[in-house]
């Protein structure tokens, strides 16, 4: 075997280099990728044309924002007043775009990996920060309507992060008010095309006046992206492997494992990183396969009851915790024909076929006990709410809403309770 190897080492000596150096170069962009070799995109802070305020005046609110530009960058103002609104907030909003030839164009961050923020607070309690990317995009998006722009959102607690801080930008989600508000074919973040962004209050907050200085913004990622990197290399690879398939006569065997390894590749593909189940790209193939069969299907959407302040509490690693042993406990506990989906940050749907609005009920409640009653990390007391919905003659997108809208109540009801639709469409 030796004198083989060694014989057909010396008959393609040409061979036998080019692939040693490819492997050296291989190494050195490996190395490169994965040792901050990056591209990076900085916000100018320092053009007060692109920087505004908004708060709840808008909404008949009574809050008051305002900003001051600075040596150490933009001071931010927020005076929350108790109104007849709701949800009183302010809002620092930074314009992104560009004109060019009178077209506004926004900043492509489909390729970056995070954001960078050094953003330092002056209040004692401050009770959260959330940071807003605003995405255009023609088919979901009017100019004249700033709603209709794709929110990209991440909330979190200043306490338990430190500043400057990178948060990942898959961590991002769509609010449920802007998917209960489009079909469900735009549904997922988009960073294609980002006009604005802004940094806001968090949702809960109490009257008085918060004050923060953002010094810097930056966002960073890889000049070509992981996926696409080891695509090439594996073109690259492939070719160069073509010549020890002819040389050394590869078995059927590793033939069937590189097959084996492509439909791994494509499962990942739809299968949540985390959890492990089903993810939100999946849905529709999920959804198409089962209106085929035209069978009856009835929709749990449910939610971790307070998620955000278990984060903001405990950090990420306990709440990625929580929802791993989350999704684990609705798939034992559910029956085997039902379908888990996680829909985004701590929201899932549970599709329940050939099941009527009184069977899934059923389901969601044994669920919710079961959550109830399971000892999860730092002996945290959770509980979840749940919305059911039957399809009957609605589209995917109606019951979904269908079953947000019953997962509201339950939410307003009190929590930790089911709620199903009672409004029941005509099969004829």
């Amino acid at each position: 075997m030796r004198s083989t190897l060694a014989s057909l080492i010396q008959n393609n000596k040409k061979e036998f280099t080019f692939i040693s150096c490819m492997f050296l170069l291989t190494v050195i962009v490996c190395i490169a990728q994965f040792m901050g070799f990056e591209k990076s995109i900085i916000i100018d802070l320092t053009d007060s044309t692109k920087i505004s305020t908004r708060d709840d005046r808008v909404s008949k609110g009574a809050s008051i924002s305002s900003y001051q530009m600075t040596p150490q960058g933009v001071d931010f103002t927020c005076q929350i007043i108790q109104s007849e609104f709701r949800w009183p907030y302010c809002e620092l909003k930074f314009n992104l775009s560009t004109n060019n030839n009178g077209k506004l164009l926004g900043i492509d961050l489909s390729s970056f990996e995070r954001i960078g923020l050094w953003i330092d607070h002056d209040h004692e309690n401050q009770p959260g920060t959330r940071i807003e990317l605003h995405n255009f995009n023609s088919a979901y998006s009017t100019e004249s309507n700033n709603d209709s722009f794709k929110y990209n959102s991440i909330e979190f607690s200043e306490k338990k992060v430190p500043s400057p801080t990178w948060i990942d930008l898959h961590r991002f989600y769509v609010p449920t008010w802007w998917n209960a508000r489009h079909d469900l074919a735009v549904g997922g973040t988009d960073f294609s095309n980002i006009r604005t962004m802004s940094v806001t209050t968090a949702g809960d907050i109490d009257e008085g006046v918060y004050k923060l200085t953002v010094k810097r913004i930056e966002f960073r990622g890889k000049y070509i992206e992981n996926d696409t990197l080891f695509f090439l290399l594996l073109i690259v690879w492939s070719s160069i492997a073509g010549f020890f398939i002819r040389e050394l006569s590869v078995s059927k065997d590793k033939v069937i494992s590189v097959n084996k390894q492509k439909v791994k590749w494509q499962e990942a593909a739809f299968t949540d990183t985390l959890t492990g189940v089903n993810n939100r790209e999946s849905s529709r193939k999920i959804f198409d396969d089962l209106l085929i069969k035209n069978n009856a299907l009835s929709l749990l959407f449910i939610d971790i009851d307070f998620f955000k302040k278990i984060n903001d509490s405990y950090g990420h690693n306990v709440g990625d915790e929580i929802l791993v042993q989350f999704s684990k406990i609705i798939q034992a506990t559910a029956d085997e024909s039902n379908i888990l989906i996680r829909w985004g940050g701590e929201e899932f749907l549970l599709l329940c076929p050939d099941y009527d609005l009184v069977q899934a009920t059923l389901v969601a409640e044994k669920i919710r006990l079961t959550i109830e009653q399971s000892l999860w990390v730092e002996n945290i007391k959770l509980t979840a709410s749940f919305g059911v919905a039957q399809k009957h003659q609605l589209s995917i997108s109606e019951l979904i809403n269908k079953a947000d809208e019953a997962l509201y109540q339950a939410k307003e009801n009190g929590r930790n309770q089911v709620f199903a639709s009672d409004i029941v469409e005509s099969d004829s």
